[in-house]
């Protein structure tokens, strides 16, 4: 790559480019743990899987999954919450050689119904939470074998329900020897485009901005992360999870936020690294004395912007550096601050090794701005996704080659960059990301309402809160309050509107 303005701040030691070399991220993880360490602990038993067990009940996934059909060109349906049993399954449903559809365990009725309907899918692996709360959807689009990462106790009999210890002694599993081109995951939440639809990412691509990410916070085998975040989301996915875990390092998975825990294991040195979203970083900095420090040495905000004084407060309470990282559904990790320039505040850092970046104007993409401007972000990475199940969608999100972000981003002389807004239709409540279109579906399905427009408004503890505007079919009458109730009973809590104007009639 020639050089760029980042390259001036660059952190020494840290390679600017990747070596073109692949492997498949599962492959990675089994390499990389030590023998008789623990890989994964659960945060609320301490209850730990060795990089060998880990290894052998992946392993029983992938064959069970591959005996259901699973396997290059198959689709596999994933959305549990954190636990060490579920993460052995995911990394399992990567080895199937199946391309893994990631959905929000927090994900209901009629969103789910839009993620998983029409779309042939061999299996489903989750937990019983989710299965007991979405059973019928479920049955509605057809799936029919579903892998529990918990108690089958209670769970709904109509499905064909396989508990994971029934997969413990299956050792059938066969390398299906992915190209690097081939699906790994996909993604739904696609910013961009501005509707819900699977973002596809190919194994390259997921096991290189993986790698690169590492590479950039200086992860090693040393490394304990405190896993918070979904891994249903890539905040959760690659920087809470896979980074550690292809460094060689520890994942201690919380399947739930529960500060006084999460303090606890800080108190009793076992974590090193935590990556989050900001108000989670918040309430560690604002209930932490410096008895608690442990042995942080790195903290990483995603999702949403971050307060500078909780950088400060960070850095005081917790003694370690608290900085930004930057992607999205369809590019992945991007960029990450580097801690050597954790005191500038407000920065998303620079590009990972191996992303390139540039400014143009939102109105004219092929007139680029330079440092110092001001403008919507472009990248170009290895791992940038195939494109939206949808091919005809992909114009909307690439231009000459170069991924638009639908972000507003001013760049610094030294390529450090800067959230200054958004081109994209996109509300974010709290770090979750939000389509105003889902919404505006749902509204528009109930027979009283014409059309819909759904927009975030600004609140200074969550950021942006969902509202709806809405034009009622000439005849009808619904109040406010029934049309909150029909969208806020078939969507996840965050995605739930908080106020519902009724401007007329059309």
């Amino acid at each position: 790559m020639e050089p760029r303005p980042w390259h001036r701040v660059w952190p020494s030691g840290v390679p600017k480019t990747l070596r073109e070399e692949f492997k498949p991220i599962y492959k990675a993880v089994w390499e990389a743990g030590s023998p008789g360490r623990c890989s994964l602990v659960q945060a609320e038993t301490l209850y730990c899987y060795t990089n060998e067990m880990l290894r052998r009940v992946s392993q029983g996934v992938a064959a069970w999954l591959q005996s259901r059909g699973a396997w290059r060109g198959a689709q596999v349906v994933f959305s549990t919450r954190n636990t060490i049993e579920a993460i052995a399954a995911l990394i399992g449903a990567l080895a199937s050689g199946a391309r893994v559809v990631l959905v929000d365990p927090l994900t209901i009725g009629e969103d789910l119904r839009m993620q998983l309907d029409g779309r042939e899918f061999t299996a489903l692996i989750a937990d019983r939470e989710f299965l007991e709360r979405n059973s019928s959807v479920i049955e509605e689009v057809g799936i029919k074998e579903v892998l529990l990462v918990d108690s089958v106790e209670g769970a709904n009999s109509s499905l064909k329900i396989t508990p994971i210890t029934g997969v413990l002694g299956l050792d059938a599993w066969r390398d299906p020897e992915v190209d690097e081109g081939d699906d790994s995951i996909a993604l739904y939440y696609s910013g961009i485009a501005g509707r819900t639809m699977q973002a596809i990412h190919h194994h390259r691509g997921l096991y290189l901005s993986t790698l690169a990410f590492a590479l950039m916070a200086r992860l090693d085998d040393r490394d304990s992360s405190l896993m918070v975040p979904s891994m249903t989301h890539i905040l959760g996915l690659q920087l809470s999870l896979l980074s550690p875990l292809i460094a060689g390092g520890t994942v201690v998975a919380m399947k739930r936020w529960n500060l006084d825990l999460a303090l606890n294991i800080i108190r009793r040195g076992m974590i090193t690294y935590i990556a989050g979203a900001p108000l989670m970083h918040e309430q560690l900095a604002t209930n932490s004395s410096t008895a608690v420090r442990g042995k942080i040495r790195l903290g990483v905000s995603a999702g949403a912007p971050l307060k500078p004084e909780v950088q400060d407060l960070y850095r005081d309470r917790l003694g370690a550096p608290l900085v930004q990282a930057y992607g999205m559904t369809e590019s992945l990790i991007l960029t990450l601050q580097p801690p050597e320039l954790s005191n500038i505040k407000g920065t998303l850092g620079i590009p990972l090794p191996g992303v390139d970046a540039k400014i143009v104007d939102p109105a004219d993409p092929g007139v680029e701005l330079g440092p110092g401007g001001t403008g919507e972000l472009l990248v170009k990475a290895p791992w940038v996704m195939k494109g939206y199940e949808y091919p005809e969608e992909n114009s909307k999100a690439f231009i000459d080659g170069w991924l638009r972000t639908g972000d507003i981003i001013y760049m610094d002389d030294n390529g450090l960059l800067y959230f200054k807004g958004v081109r994209k239709r996109l509300i974010k409540y709290k770090a979750y990301a939000i389509l105003p279109r889902d919404l505006e579906v749902i509204l528009e399905s109930h027979p009283a309402v014409a059309k819909a427009v759904v927009e975030g408004e600004p609140d200074e503890e969550v950021g942006q809160k969902p509202i709806a505007r809405v034009w009622l079919r000439q005849g009808s009458s619904v109040s406010p309050e029934e049309l909150m109730e029909y969208v806020n009973s078939r969507v996840a809590f965050y995605k739930k509107l908080r106020k519902v104007i009724i401007e007329g009639y059309m």
